[in-house]
Protein backbone atom coordinates (compact mmCIF):
# COMPACT_ATOMS: atom_id res chain seq x y z
CA UNK A 1 0.00 0.00 0.00
CA UNK A 2 1.29 3.45 -0.93
CA UNK A 3 0.33 6.88 0.06
CA UNK A 4 -0.54 8.71 -3.27
CA UNK A 5 -0.69 12.19 -4.85
CA UNK A 6 -3.04 13.02 -8.06
CA UNK A 7 -3.55 16.21 -9.80
CA UNK A 8 -7.05 16.91 -10.74
CA UNK A 9 -7.58 19.19 -13.89
CA UNK A 10 -11.14 20.03 -14.13
CA UNK A 11 -11.95 20.26 -18.19
CA UNK A 12 -14.13 23.32 -19.41
CA UNK A 13 -17.24 22.96 -21.10
CA UNK A 14 -17.76 21.11 -24.70
CA UNK A 15 -20.03 20.87 -27.09
CA UNK A 16 -19.70 17.49 -28.30
CA UNK A 17 -21.81 14.49 -27.76
CA UNK A 18 -23.20 13.88 -24.25
CA UNK A 19 -21.47 11.10 -22.39
CA UNK A 20 -23.66 8.01 -20.73
CA UNK A 21 -23.99 8.33 -17.10
CA UNK A 22 -21.35 7.13 -15.11
CA UNK A 23 -21.92 5.38 -11.63
CA UNK A 24 -19.72 8.46 -9.75
CA UNK A 25 -21.30 11.91 -9.07
CA UNK A 26 -20.26 14.46 -11.56
CA UNK A 27 -21.23 18.14 -12.01
CA UNK A 28 -24.34 17.99 -14.77
CA UNK A 29 -23.41 19.75 -17.89
CA UNK A 30 -19.54 19.07 -17.42
CA UNK A 31 -17.11 16.08 -18.75
CA UNK A 32 -15.32 14.40 -16.13
CA UNK A 33 -12.26 15.80 -15.15
CA UNK A 34 -8.55 14.53 -15.83
CA UNK A 35 -6.70 12.69 -13.13
CA UNK A 36 -2.99 12.23 -13.98
CA UNK A 37 -1.34 10.03 -10.65
CA UNK A 38 1.53 11.51 -9.43
CA UNK A 39 3.71 10.32 -6.62
CA UNK A 40 3.88 7.81 -4.71
CA UNK A 41 5.03 7.94 -0.93
CA UNK A 42 6.13 4.97 1.08
CA UNK A 43 3.30 3.37 3.46
CA UNK A 44 6.08 4.70 6.91
CA UNK A 45 6.64 8.17 5.00
CA UNK A 46 3.30 9.30 3.86
CA UNK A 47 2.72 13.01 2.20
CA UNK A 48 2.30 15.79 4.78
CA UNK A 49 1.66 18.36 2.41
CA UNK A 50 0.48 19.53 -1.41
CA UNK A 51 0.60 22.69 -3.20
CA UNK A 52 -0.50 23.37 -6.93
CA UNK A 53 -0.65 26.51 -9.07
CA UNK A 54 0.01 27.26 -12.31
CA UNK A 55 3.54 26.23 -12.95
CA UNK A 56 2.85 22.83 -11.34
CA UNK A 57 2.34 20.52 -8.51
CA UNK A 58 4.66 19.71 -5.08
CA UNK A 59 4.36 17.33 -2.69
CA UNK A 60 6.25 17.00 0.85
CA UNK A 61 6.85 13.89 2.68
CA UNK A 62 7.07 13.06 6.27
CA UNK A 63 10.64 12.01 6.00
CA UNK A 64 11.79 15.02 4.43
CA UNK A 65 10.94 13.94 0.33
CA UNK A 66 9.78 16.71 -2.25
CA UNK A 67 8.19 15.79 -5.48
CA UNK A 68 7.61 17.86 -8.07
CA UNK A 69 5.68 17.90 -11.37
CA UNK A 70 6.02 20.20 -13.83
CA UNK A 71 3.43 21.45 -16.29
CA UNK A 72 5.82 22.52 -18.74
CA UNK A 73 7.84 19.00 -19.20
CA UNK A 74 5.00 17.08 -17.65
CA UNK A 75 7.52 14.95 -15.55
CA UNK A 76 7.68 13.51 -12.10
CA UNK A 77 11.13 15.18 -10.64
CA UNK A 78 12.31 14.18 -6.71
CA UNK A 79 14.23 17.78 -5.66
CA UNK A 80 15.28 16.39 -2.06
CA UNK A 81 14.94 12.39 -0.95
CA UNK A 82 15.71 12.64 2.59
CA UNK A 83 15.68 14.69 6.01
CA UNK A 84 15.62 14.94 9.60
CA UNK A 85 12.65 16.60 9.64
CA UNK A 86 8.75 16.17 8.38
CA UNK A 87 7.45 18.73 5.22
CA UNK A 88 5.52 21.51 7.25
CA UNK A 89 4.87 23.80 3.84
CA UNK A 90 5.32 24.24 -0.25
CA UNK A 91 5.49 27.41 -1.94
CA UNK A 92 6.12 28.17 -6.04
CA UNK A 93 6.70 30.34 -8.31
CA UNK A 94 7.76 31.02 -11.49
CA UNK A 95 11.30 31.31 -10.85
CA UNK A 96 11.82 29.32 -7.08
CA UNK A 97 10.41 26.34 -5.54
CA UNK A 98 10.76 26.08 -1.48
CA UNK A 99 10.30 23.82 0.85
CA UNK A 100 9.19 24.64 4.60
CA UNK A 101 10.50 22.17 7.19
CA UNK A 102 10.18 23.02 11.01
CA UNK A 103 13.61 24.89 12.04
CA UNK A 104 14.49 26.01 8.20
CA UNK A 105 13.26 26.94 4.79
CA UNK A 106 14.92 25.28 1.12
CA UNK A 107 14.41 26.48 -2.04
CA UNK A 108 15.53 25.73 -5.89
CA UNK A 109 15.39 27.15 -9.22
CA UNK A 110 11.54 25.80 -10.93
CA UNK A 111 13.37 25.83 -13.93
CA UNK A 112 15.99 22.75 -14.96
CA UNK A 113 18.43 21.45 -13.39
CA UNK A 114 16.73 22.50 -9.76
CA UNK A 115 19.79 23.87 -8.60
CA UNK A 116 19.12 25.00 -4.93
CA UNK A 117 19.09 28.62 -4.25
CA UNK A 118 19.44 30.62 -0.56
CA UNK A 119 17.75 28.40 2.52
CA UNK A 120 16.72 30.58 5.90
CA UNK A 121 16.94 29.04 9.11
CA UNK A 122 14.62 30.14 11.75
CA UNK A 123 16.93 29.58 14.90
CA UNK A 124 18.68 32.48 14.09
CA UNK A 125 16.11 34.69 13.43
CA UNK A 126 16.06 35.34 16.88
CA UNK A 127 19.96 35.07 18.02
CA UNK A 128 19.20 35.52 21.74
CA UNK A 129 16.74 32.82 21.44
CA UNK A 130 17.83 29.23 22.61
CA UNK A 131 14.38 27.07 22.05
CA UNK A 132 13.64 24.95 19.43
CA UNK A 133 10.68 26.07 16.86
CA UNK A 134 7.29 24.61 18.31
CA UNK A 135 5.17 25.20 14.88
CA UNK A 136 5.08 26.15 11.47
CA UNK A 137 2.08 27.26 9.13
CA UNK A 138 1.79 28.14 5.69
CA UNK A 139 0.03 30.42 3.36
CA UNK A 140 1.03 31.51 -0.05
CA UNK A 141 4.47 32.45 0.59
CA UNK A 142 4.34 33.69 4.32
CA UNK A 143 4.85 30.71 6.93
CA UNK A 144 4.19 31.21 10.46
CA UNK A 145 7.09 30.47 12.75
CA UNK A 146 6.00 29.84 15.84
CA UNK A 147 8.63 29.15 19.13
CA UNK A 148 7.47 28.84 22.64
CA UNK A 149 7.94 32.60 23.82
CA UNK A 150 8.60 34.16 20.02
CA UNK A 151 6.95 34.34 16.44
CA UNK A 152 7.64 35.48 13.29
CA UNK A 153 6.44 35.69 9.70
CA UNK A 154 9.11 34.75 7.18
CA UNK A 155 8.23 35.43 3.39
CA UNK A 156 10.59 32.42 1.92
CA UNK A 157 10.05 33.95 -1.40
CA UNK A 158 11.82 37.49 -0.55
CA UNK A 159 13.89 35.72 2.62
CA UNK A 160 12.61 38.48 4.98
CA UNK A 161 10.55 38.22 7.81
CA UNK A 162 9.12 40.39 11.01
CA UNK A 163 8.63 39.78 14.54
CA UNK A 164 5.47 39.22 15.93
CA UNK A 165 4.46 39.66 19.72
CA UNK A 166 2.20 36.86 19.82
CA UNK A 167 3.57 34.40 22.22
CA UNK A 168 2.54 30.47 22.32
CA UNK A 169 3.52 30.02 26.14
CA UNK A 170 0.83 32.87 27.56
CA UNK A 171 -1.66 30.63 26.62
CA UNK A 172 -0.50 27.36 28.28
CA UNK A 173 1.61 24.07 27.37
CA UNK A 174 2.73 23.19 24.07
CA UNK A 175 0.35 19.75 24.30
CA UNK A 176 -2.90 21.44 24.70
CA UNK A 177 -2.85 24.59 22.85
CA UNK A 178 -2.46 24.08 19.06
CA UNK A 179 -1.86 26.35 16.12
CA UNK A 180 -4.33 24.94 13.46
CA UNK A 181 -4.49 27.75 10.65
CA UNK A 182 -2.61 30.66 9.16
CA UNK A 183 -4.25 32.86 6.05
CA UNK A 184 -0.70 35.33 5.85
CA UNK A 185 -2.16 37.66 8.80
CA UNK A 186 -4.07 35.67 10.93
CA UNK A 187 -3.50 32.87 13.33
CA UNK A 188 -6.19 30.44 14.35
CA UNK A 189 -4.92 28.46 17.74
CA UNK A 190 -7.46 26.07 19.67
CA UNK A 191 -7.06 25.74 23.32
CA UNK A 192 -8.02 22.26 25.21
CA UNK A 193 -6.77 23.49 28.81
CA UNK A 194 -10.15 22.57 29.99
CA UNK A 195 -10.74 19.52 30.21
CA UNK A 196 -14.58 18.59 29.40
CA UNK A 197 -15.10 21.78 28.20
CA UNK A 198 -15.72 22.37 24.31
CA UNK A 199 -12.24 24.05 23.03
CA UNK A 200 -11.45 28.01 23.24
CA UNK A 201 -10.47 28.91 19.93
CA UNK A 202 -8.36 32.41 19.60
CA UNK A 203 -8.12 34.18 16.81
CA UNK A 204 -4.55 36.15 16.47
CA UNK A 205 -3.95 39.05 14.27
CA UNK A 206 -0.62 38.69 14.35
CA UNK A 207 0.59 42.38 12.88
CA UNK A 208 -1.41 43.56 15.84
CA UNK A 209 -1.57 41.16 18.03
CA UNK A 210 -5.29 41.77 18.74
CA UNK A 211 -6.55 37.88 19.91
CA UNK A 212 -10.66 37.29 19.52
CA UNK A 213 -11.36 34.40 21.08
CA UNK A 214 -14.21 32.16 19.88
CA UNK A 215 -15.80 30.35 22.82
CA UNK A 216 -19.32 29.56 21.22
CA UNK A 217 -18.78 27.59 17.93
CA UNK A 218 -21.18 24.81 17.45
CA UNK A 219 -19.84 21.47 18.03
CA UNK A 220 -16.41 22.67 19.11
CA UNK A 221 -16.33 19.22 20.82
CA UNK A 222 -16.36 17.46 17.89
CA UNK A 223 -14.48 19.66 15.16
CA UNK A 224 -11.77 17.57 13.20
CA UNK A 225 -11.19 20.57 10.85
CA UNK A 226 -10.75 23.98 11.12
CA UNK A 227 -9.65 26.86 8.45
CA UNK A 228 -10.01 30.14 8.42
CA UNK A 229 -11.75 31.27 5.09
CA UNK A 230 -12.75 34.90 3.40
CA UNK A 231 -11.61 37.02 6.42
CA UNK A 232 -14.74 36.77 8.91
CA UNK A 233 -15.37 33.04 8.52
CA UNK A 234 -14.14 29.43 10.14
CA UNK A 235 -14.44 26.70 7.94
CA UNK A 236 -14.76 23.74 9.60
CA UNK A 237 -15.55 19.94 9.56
CA UNK A 238 -17.95 17.78 12.15
CA UNK A 239 -18.19 14.12 10.83
CA UNK A 240 -19.46 14.45 7.08
CA UNK A 241 -20.90 18.08 8.06
CA UNK A 242 -18.72 21.25 6.46
CA UNK A 243 -19.91 24.49 8.65
CA UNK A 244 -19.02 27.97 7.45
CA UNK A 245 -19.38 29.88 11.00
CA UNK A 246 -19.47 33.63 10.86
CA UNK A 247 -17.86 34.76 14.37
CA UNK A 248 -17.99 37.93 14.12
CA UNK A 249 -22.28 37.65 14.22
CA UNK A 250 -21.71 34.26 15.99
CA UNK A 251 -23.49 32.49 13.70
CA UNK A 252 -23.63 29.34 11.15
CA UNK A 253 -24.15 30.79 7.51
CA UNK A 254 -24.52 26.85 6.25
CA UNK A 255 -24.03 23.30 7.49
CA UNK A 256 -22.89 21.30 3.83
CA UNK A 257 -23.49 17.57 4.16
CA UNK A 258 -21.13 15.25 2.78
CA UNK A 259 -22.50 11.13 2.16
CA UNK A 260 -19.11 10.21 4.18
CA UNK A 261 -16.96 11.69 6.70
CA UNK A 262 -14.83 14.59 5.90
CA UNK A 263 -10.98 14.62 5.85
CA UNK A 264 -9.35 17.56 4.46
CA UNK A 265 -10.58 20.65 3.53
CA UNK A 266 -9.35 23.31 1.41
CA UNK A 267 -10.36 27.42 1.92
CA UNK A 268 -7.62 29.49 0.24
CA UNK A 269 -10.30 30.70 -2.48
CA UNK A 270 -11.96 33.94 -0.98
CA UNK A 271 -14.98 32.33 -2.63
CA UNK A 272 -14.70 28.25 -2.48
CA UNK A 273 -14.43 25.89 -0.01
CA UNK A 274 -13.00 22.49 -0.72
CA UNK A 275 -13.96 19.26 0.95
CA UNK A 276 -12.36 15.57 0.60
CA UNK A 277 -14.96 12.96 2.41
CA UNK A 278 -13.73 9.06 2.56
CA UNK A 279 -15.81 7.53 -0.08
CA UNK A 280 -13.16 9.48 -2.55
CA UNK A 281 -15.39 12.57 -3.31
CA UNK A 282 -14.25 16.44 -3.28
CA UNK A 283 -17.25 18.78 -3.42
CA UNK A 284 -16.34 22.75 -4.31
CA UNK A 285 -18.68 24.41 -2.09
CA UNK A 286 -19.57 28.20 -2.86
CA UNK A 287 -19.15 29.34 0.47
CA UNK A 288 -21.87 32.18 0.75
CA UNK A 289 -24.61 30.42 -1.04
CA UNK A 290 -23.92 27.05 0.19
CA UNK A 291 -24.33 26.08 -3.62
CA UNK A 292 -22.50 22.76 -4.68
CA UNK A 293 -20.41 24.33 -7.82
CA UNK A 294 -18.92 20.58 -8.40
CA UNK A 295 -18.39 17.36 -7.54
CA UNK A 296 -15.32 14.97 -8.62
CA UNK A 297 -14.40 11.43 -7.59
CA UNK A 298 -10.92 10.56 -7.05
CA UNK A 299 -9.93 7.30 -8.66
CA UNK A 300 -8.10 4.82 -6.73
CA UNK A 301 -8.04 6.79 -3.50
CA UNK A 302 -7.88 5.09 -0.67
CA UNK A 303 -7.93 6.01 3.00
CA UNK A 304 -6.40 4.85 6.48
CA UNK A 305 -7.46 5.86 10.41
CA UNK A 306 -4.76 7.89 11.58
CA UNK A 307 -2.98 8.90 8.60
CA UNK A 308 -2.74 12.66 6.82
CA UNK A 309 -4.93 13.97 4.63
CA UNK A 310 -4.07 17.02 2.08
CA UNK A 311 -6.12 19.06 -0.58
CA UNK A 312 -5.06 22.35 -2.46
CA UNK A 313 -7.45 23.93 -4.90
CA UNK A 314 -6.22 26.46 -7.39
CA UNK A 315 -7.91 27.61 -10.35
CA UNK A 316 -9.69 24.19 -12.31
CA UNK A 317 -6.87 22.17 -10.60
CA UNK A 318 -6.89 19.70 -7.30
Amino acid sequence: RKSRTMEIKQEPKRTTQKRPERARPRSRGQDPPRCRFLFAAELGDPVTTVHVNEHGCLAGTMLGRVWFFGFEHKEVEMLASFSDEGIRGLFMDEESTYAVLNDQCRGWHTARPHQQVGSVCFRTMDRKNTQTVKHVLMRGSLACVLFPISSFVVNVARQEHHVCNFKLFDYGSSSEVIPCDFDGETLVVVDRTNAGAPPTFRLVKLAANVITEVDYLPKANQTALLKLWNNECLAYAVGSTLFIYDYQKREVNQSLRHRAEIVAIDAQDPEIVAALSTDAVIKLWNGTTGSCLQTIFVPEASFFLGYPYCLCLQGRRV
